[in-house]
């Protein structure tokens, strides 16, 4: 089964029409329109409460069974500010559940582990209209750095009059295109805090103790408050030194940031960016790095560059000194990049080790493995939910 999801603003039947010529095949079309996906929220319900199940009541979580069920899956869908939109962003978020919590290594990175057997091929169609050629080359990058994450095969339709598939090639993300630049002493630092999470979030924790350090030179705002956005979006054409702060979510932002983000306009002043992590590895981390060199440039801003810090898995439940040290070096960078105006080149290679998991570490994760202490986490938490038993189901297939 062929099963082509619509995720455009707008719905146009000449594109689906065209597509479904070049399958000529049945395909069966979902309409998720605007508003029809909720952002994930990182509750981790679907891993710990409810095992492959969404806690989302939408009519995302109702085409669940058309994904996992079908050879191809077909996406067609918006771009803005030179990225995937907010919604096609919210769809790979919400694919989480048909994975498990635990990892294994791939190439000196951490995945998730399969929940089913086999997935879908993973098929891209957007317009690219407005698009810069490098803009274009990070959408791709992304895309098939998501797929290849998701088990799947990785296409892209392109053509005008005459359609034809693509075959999305592993290329890794090209670290540090543009430079980092520097601006002067900061008097204030608005921070955009991106976590999904209502409650528990690492990104708040670091957050709160950058405030204790830097006191009113920061003002942090919380993107989940939407009601807040259009008025955000006025005053950011006038905030002189502006930096979002986030958790990496299938190696880009969650999508309520990105939605943010497509209300911003060109202005003066820097822009800078800092994102965490659970995977210990920052490779994970450079496919967004590169797509928030060239939004630097789309908003006019000087670009003091991307801190990216991974290994916060587990941040809540550490004891706290441990949890200090873990947020030290992370508070260190931001007070550099406010008293002195960018961020130090050694502390930011620091904060980015390892940039990919070598074989001493591939040797203790195995041991560890071997020992259950890896899974331990994880396990605790579907043994409290009485859900251990239920770890490994596969609710949406046929």
């Amino acid at each position: 089964m062929k099963t082509l999801f619509d995720l455009r603003r707008e719905s146009t039947s000449k594109i689906i029409e065209s597509i479904k010529k070049l399958y000529n095949e049945p395909i069966k079309v979902v309409r998720l329109g605007e508003h029809s996906i909720n952002a994930c929220i990182g509750c981790w319900n679907c891993w710990l409460k409810t095992p492959g199940r969404c806690v989302m009541k939408d009519q995302m979580a109702e085409s669940y069974a058309d994904y996992i069920n079908s050879d191809t899956v077909i996406l067609v869908i918006d771009t803005a500010q030179g990225f995937i939109n907010y919604q096609a962003k919210a769809f790979l978020d919400r694919t989480i559940p048909h994975y498990l919590p635990y990892i294994e290594i791939e190439e000196g990175e951490c995945h998730h582990i399969a929940r089913y057997s086999a997935y879908p091929d993973m098929v891209f169609y957007y317009d690219t209209e407005g698009l810069a050629a490098d803009e274009e080359q990070v959408i791709e990058d992304y895309l098939y750095r998501a797929a290849y994450h998701f088990k799947s095969r990785a296409y892209r339709i392109v053509g005008d009059s005459s359609l034809h598939l693509k075959t999305l090639d592993s290329r890794k993300a090209k670290n540090r295109m543009v430079a980092f630049s520097k601006t002067e002493p900061m008097e204030k630092l608005v921070i955009y805090n991106g976590s999904p999470r209502r409650s528990g979030s690492n990104s708040a924790m670091v957050l709160e103790k950058a405030v204790e350090f830097l006191g009113s030179q920061l003002e942090v705002r919380d993107l989940k408050e939407e009601h807040q956005w259009d008025e955000w979006a006025d005053s950011f054409t006038s905030e002189k030194h502006v930096m979002f702060f986030m958790p990496l979510y299938v190696h880009a932002m969650p999508s309520h940031v990105m939605g943010f983000i497509e209300k911003l306009q060109a202005s003066e002043g820097s822009i800078s960016f800092f994102v965490q992590s659970g995977f210990p590895e920052s490779s994970q981390s450079y496919y967004l790095e590169a797509y928030f060199e060239r939004l630097a440039l789309r908003l006019a801003r000087t670009y003091i560059g991307t801190a990216i810090k991974g290994g916060l898995e587990g941040l809540q439940v550490k004891p706290a000194k441990q949890q200090n040290q873990i947020i030290k070096p992370m508070i260190q960078s931001m007070m550099s990049l406010v008293n002195k105006g960018n961020f130090e080149p050694s502390r930011i290679h620091q904060l980015a080790s390892p940039v990919s998991l070598g074989s001493g570490m591939k040797l203790l994760f195995r041991l560890l493995s071997r020992f259950g202490l890896i899974n331990f986490f994880w396990d605790r938490y579907l043994k409290e939910n009485h859900a251990f038993e239920k770890r490994f189901d596969h609710p949406y297939l046929s």
